[in-house]
């Protein structure tokens, strides 16, 4: 028609390039859509042996009157970070119901967990070695002055710090472990059983152990149980 102005071709809009999506490494994933599957836990550091040998041979040398695993605790845990509270609290408690000294079952524990089994050889002559010679040569002298009453106070004063040890390790433990009345009363029935009723320890732990592993059971978190009801619902 005359009159009519020419109508223009409209342009496409111009689109831009996509970005390539990039790959990322599969984590674990679960079958199970209603399981959550636990994270990867940390490599344990590394730690040179001639490390664990004067770690090791430090503890053995200046430890005295028992109280031993609570100093281990405060030098691994606290100080150097090579265990967590619960890492060394479950080895603790797998030491407890074997034979032998828990200490002996402690260092081997830190040795074959921060080198393998070397690292538990050596964790366990280091500790052992050293407190080996110095008795030997200590106790040649007790026979010729363990009556001296100067030696009987240093030795009772040295069990007296030890105890004291053992409690703030026993303080500590109860702050992170203890997560109601049930734990409390599983705490009280233990001293029940095996001060008063003079029960073995390894009878003990089979009689409360399953209890306790029942009651402290993995559960389902309410909040997602609820999201789920929701989601389904709509």
């Amino acid at each position: 028609m005359k009159g009519s102005r020419p109508t223009r071709k409209s342009t496409p809009p111009r689109r831009l390039p996509r970005s390539k999506p990039t790959k990322t490494s599969p984590g674990p994933v679960s079958k199970n859509p209603d399981i959550s599957v636990p994270p990867i836990p940390d490599e344990p550091p590394k730690v040179s042996l001639w490390e664990l040998i004067f770690f090791f041979g430090l503890i053995g040398l200046t430890s005295f009157g028992g109280g031993l695993t609570a100093y281990i605790r405060r030098l691994a845990v606290t100080q150097k970070g090579w265990l967590t509270d619960e890492e060394f609290f479950s080895a603790l408690a797998i030491v407890q119901i074997l034979p032998g000294a828990r200490v002996v079952g402690i260092s081997v524990y830190i040795g074959n967990h921060l080198r393998g089994l070397l690292g538990a050889t050596v964790a366990l002559l280091s500790i052992m070695t050293p407190p080996f010679i110095l008795v030997s040569c200590l106790g040649l002298l007790y026979f010729h002055y363990g009556e001296n009453t100067d030696s009987k106070a240093l030795l009772a004063g040295v069990t007296a710090v030890a105890c004291g040890l053992m409690a703030s390790m026993v303080f500590e433990a109860g702050q992170k472990s203890i997560r109601g009345v049930f734990d409390v009363m599983m705490i009280l029935i233990t001293f029940l059983l095996v001060r008063l009723a003079h029960l073995h320890v390894q009878y003990v732990i089979l009689l409360l152990g399953p209890i306790a592993i029942w009651w402290h059971r993995p559960r389902p978190d309410k909040k997602d149980e609820a999201q789920k009801q929701k989601e389904a619902v709509s």
